[in-house]
C-alpha cells in the first residue's frame, strides 16, 4: 500500500492507495448488451486479488472484453451485489 502526500494552500492531504492487484480468474460470460458502447460486446468475470498479503480482496467484477468498463451490462444505477 502507497501514500502520497500534497501541501495545498498549506493544507496537507493524504491520499492512500490500495495494494497492487493482479489477475487471478477470467472466464468469458457471453455476448451482452453494454450500455456504454451501446453494442452486443463479450463480457468477462474478472477475480482479482492483491499481490501482497492485505485485507484487500479478492474481488470479483464483470467487465466488458471492449471498454473495460465494470458492471457496463447492468442498466444505468444498477448495481450487484457479491455474496
Amino acid at each position: 500500500m502507497s501514500c502520497q502526500t500534497f501541501n495545498l494552500d498549506g493544507t496537507i492531504v493524504h491520499i492512500s492507495r490500495g495494494p497492487a492487484m493482479e489477475e487471478i480468474h477470467r472466464e468469458s460470460e457471453g455476448e451482452k448488451w453494454c450500455f456504454y458502447c451501446r453494442k452486443r460486446r463479450e463480457f468477462f468475470y474478472i477475480v482479482t486479488a492483491p499481490t501482497e498479503p492485505s485485507y484487500y480482496g479478492p474481488n470479483p467484477d464483470v467487465t466488458c472484453g471492449h471498454c473495460d468498463t465494470s458492471d457496463g451490462d447492468l442498466f444505468p444505477g444498477g448495481y450487484r451485489e457479491w455474496e
